[in-house]
């Protein structure tokens, strides 16, 4: 996939942006607080409506604005496109519309039309991060090429809500009968953990091969990393499953049972798809435990670098991709081997405070970013 346009409307710090963006290589350079992220958050929220950095929409709007918009001119297999996305007020309330090629859609409509990778520095924590990184991780990777797990998970988070409501409402009562109460959420959210956790497995199949082979170029085939799905319970028990069982539903029907007296005391559900992580083992050995600062980023720069050698082999074609402020985190060798895999193949957008950070590549096109102004360097 390639962008030729970026444009943006009481969007941050930018009035009316209209950015061409024809090269393979994209930097833009600057001090600090200029605009140089925002660029890329705007790509971001034409990918996935929504942003990498705020789970407020509001904060996206230019101070004092009530309206904003994204575009995102792109062209892929299938033609070229237009995602458009627009946040205004209408009778008091807030609006969003979504539209591809000027037809409004639905957000599980929006989610993979365009393929982004976002890579910042938090990004660098996903080995020695919280789990919820990683799931997010995960997530991200397979719902961009599956619309099927895209809903999967809208259905399963509503459930568990659902149900953790419910928990909380009996934690407040005395004599309830749980069982008749908690029977109908138990199933619904059995059935579709386990139709979640095999999406999971069958990708991460595909992941550990990937990531392991990037891995693998990177330590010049020393060292192996290995990635395997963790199931965790809220008794703190690991539960490693050997292979992919057939009967994953009564297996989350059966834990869900057992813990019923526990999560009404906590008021909330401890065993699902939204408690589980993926495990990464250097030569065997977990790499949060024992691996180095420089084994553990590139574990991280490993397994970034696989979400887009994954898209592709799905879709057939590379997603765009977003560095954002990472170049300065990584050595230079870790920077270079970035560029060596992007270069040529994968258009990319940059953001550093050293132009220098990146080296002049075939297609590489320099932009410096000051109070919201872009100039073509």
């Amino acid at each position: 996939m390639k962008i030729s346009n970026i444009s943006a409307v009481n969007f941050r710090n930018y009035t009316g942006l209209q950015l061409a963006t024809d090269a393979m290589t994209n930097v833009f350079y600057g001090q600090n607080a200029q605009g140089k992220t925002n660029i890329l958050e705007a790509v971001f929220y034409g990918a996935f409506g929504m942003s990498h950095r705020t789970s407020s929409e509001e904060e996206l709007l230019q101070l004092g604005g009530s309206e904003m918009a994204v575009g995102i001119v792109y062209s892929s297999f299938g033609g070229e496109h237009e995602i458009r996305i627009k946040k205004y007020q209408q009778q008091g309330r807030s609006r969003k519309d979504i539209l591809l090629d000027g037809v409004k859609i639905r957000p599980k409509e929006h989610y993979g039309s365009l393929n982004v990778v976002m890579f910042s520095p938090e990004d660098l924590q996903l080995v020695k991060g919280e789990p919820a990184l990683r799931r997010r991780f995960l997530d991200m990777q397979i719902a961009q090429t599956d619309p099927v797990y895209y809903d999967l998970l809208v259905k399963y988070n509503r459930v568990l809500q659902q149900r953790n409501k419910l928990l909380k409402a009996l934690r407040e009562q005395t004599g309830t009968d749980t069982d008749t109460q908690l029977t109908v959420w138990n199933r619904e959210l059995s059935a579709l953990a386990a139709a979640v956790v095999r999406k999971r497995l069958e990708a991460l199949v595909k992941l550990q091969q990937i990531a392991g082979e990037i891995y693998a170029s990177i330590t010049g085939h020393k060292e192996k990393l290995t990635v395997r799905y963790e199931l965790k319970a809220n008794n703190s028990q690991w539960l490693y499953p050997d292979s992919s069982p057939n009967e994953w539903e009564e297996f989350f029907a059966d834990g869900l049972r057992e813990r019923e007296q526990l999560d009404i005391l906590r008021g909330n559900t401890g065993i699902g798809p939204h408690r589980d992580d993926m495990g990464l083992l250097l030569n065997g050995n977990s790499l949060k435990a024992f691996g180095s600062q420089g084994q553990q980023r590139s574990g991280a720069l490993a397994l970034k670098l696989s979400q887009l050698e994954y898209v592709r082999q799905e879709i057939g074609e590379f997603p765009v991709l977003l560095l954002d402020d990472v170049m300065s985190e990584l050595d230079a060798e870790r920077r270079a081997q970035i560029l060596q895999f992007i270069d040529g193949r994968v258009q990319t957008f940059i953001t550093v405070n050293d132009r220098g950070l990146i080296p002049q590549l075939d297609g590489c096109v320099y932009y410096e970013i000051v109070q919201g102004t872009v100039r073509k360097a």
